[in-house]
């Protein structure tokens, strides 16, 4: 993977300042079989529990060593405009008040931070090999890039919390793994949101993904789509070299051309299609109503296109995590802005963070959401802190409220990740973000 397209993937890291580019070109194939039942999602997925050793390593008497990861985006700035603020400065500010509060379970917090080289193919496992060979830590928490994590879980045995935690993925995790992300595995409960909605029967549909995506395209969207005998009009697999723009652009037009010639009204966009599509959508005068996989990677588009015409995102509905970042449902606010003032008024939707602004919110969420998880699990463990204490606190834990998450999430031997619902967040043209509806 080249520098630019790392850098762009990590760009999409968490949240609405997504700006996944890691996209392409493509090919067009209509759909006849449309009444062939599908399997319908994955929401029943059974996560088999890792191995937990009644091991610490990393826990003495009076401490635990964490491992904070976060993408370094200094070292992306020529290429995505995209600023989370300081990451270290938040989890350090939130560290220092659980430590000052008498630590967790009577044992203070030594951090140790891994900023991730975007730039770098060996970035990932280069922090990796740090924190969990050189450092040694208990356990990692922050922003993992989709696979990135599986050298925690798997190859180096290492407790994680955070990344997209998949029923395949923790399969083949070799140590306790919680989150509160599914990286893709809700997306059968949200084409029910969309099917309940109204926003798929009696549609001529077309559904596009990138070549990444075929898997989800196949066992989860289609098969959900032709289990709720939802028709499927077309079905565009973009799958060319994202180095030519100009290939990127013709192909598109495919799609464009044999949808508006096959009547197609609504567009539903999975994957790595979510941020070029539309792109390509705007030049013309073709509208379909656009429904989107993700909310986050949705964003990408709206970041790179503001100030300039969104008429494409008229009526568009996007899948995502409500989320409200009012203090009252959000308890870090007040510890980070004492602790940097600069960041006072600040913390807020990363949609809605003004063009040229740090996004506050975006490293604010995932420091407070990681933290406050990993120290309700590990209070709950109490004192004899090991991975298996650990992994069956995080089993019992049962509902819990996450900050800024509007939903409760479930924590149990079959909901590693949460199991929060995703939410149907309509375009918002007045404010240029997908929101929830009041």
């Amino acid at each position: 993977m080249t520098a630019p397209r790392r850098a762009r993937r990590y760009g999409s890291l968490l949240l609405a300042t997504a700006t996944a580019l890691t996209l392409a070109a493509c090919s067009v194939e209509s759909d006849d079989d449309n009444d062939t039942p599908g399997t319908g999602g994955t929401a029943a997925e059974v996560y088999p529990a890792p191995p937990a050793p009644a091991t610490a390593t990393g826990v003495t008497a009076d401490s635990i060593k964490i491992g904070f990861v976060y993408p370094d985006l200094e070292k992306v700035k020529q290429y995505v405009d995209v600023d989370h603020g300081d990451y270290q400065a938040v989890f350090q500010a939130l560290v220092d008040e659980v430590n000052e509060d008498g630590g967790i379970a009577g044992r203070r917090i030594e951090p140790v931070y891994g900023a991730v080289d975007v730039l770098s193919p060996a970035g990932a496992s280069e922090t990796c090999v740090k924190l969990t060979e050189d450092e040694k830590v208990f356990a990692v928490l922050g922003s993992l890039n989709a696979e990135d994590v599986t050298c925690y879980v798997q190859t180096h045995k290492t407790l994680v919390v955070g990344g997209d935690l998949t029923a395949e993925r923790y399969a083949k995790a070799q140590a306790p793994w919680v989150s509160d992300l599914r990286g893709g595995d809700e997306l059968g409960e949200g084409l029910q949101q969309f099917i309940d909605n109204g926003a798929l029967s009696g549609k001529k549909l077309a559904v596009v993904a990138y070549r990444d995506d075929q898997a989800v395209l196949d066992k989860v969207v289609l098969s959900s789509l032709r289990a709720k005998n939802i028709p499927v009009t077309e079905t565009g697999v973009l799958d060319a070299d994202t180095t030519d723009p100009a290939a990127v652009s013709s192909q598109l037009n495919v799609f464009i051309q044999k949808f508006q010639s096959a009547g197609v009204d609504t567009v539903l966009l999975v994957g790595g299609s979510q941020a070029q599509f539309p792109a390509e959508i705007q030049k013309g005068s073709y509208r379909p109503r656009l429904l989107f996989a993700n909310a986050s990677t949705a964003s990408s588009y709206v970041l790179g296109s503001r100030g300039g015409d969104l008429s494409a995102l008229d009526n568009a509905l996007a899948l995502g995590q409500a989320t409200n970042y009012a203090p009252a449902n959000n308890p870090c606010v007040s510890t980070v802005e004492a602790a940097l003032p600069q960041t006072r008024g600040k913390i807020i939707e990363p949609a809605l963070t003004p063009s040229g602004e740090p996004a506050w919110g975006t490293s604010e969420a995932a420091a407070c959401r990681y933290l406050t998880l990993f120290r309700a699990i590990a209070e709950k463990a109490g004192k004899d802190l090991t991975y298996k204490s650990f992994q069956d606190a995080a089993f019992s834990l049962g509902d819990f409220r996450l900050p800024t998450v509007v939903d409760e999430a479930t924590y149990s031997r079959e909901s590693p990740a949460g199991n929060i619902p995703p939410r149907i967040l309509p375009w918002n043209p007045e404010r240029k973000a997908f929101l929830l509806s009041s």
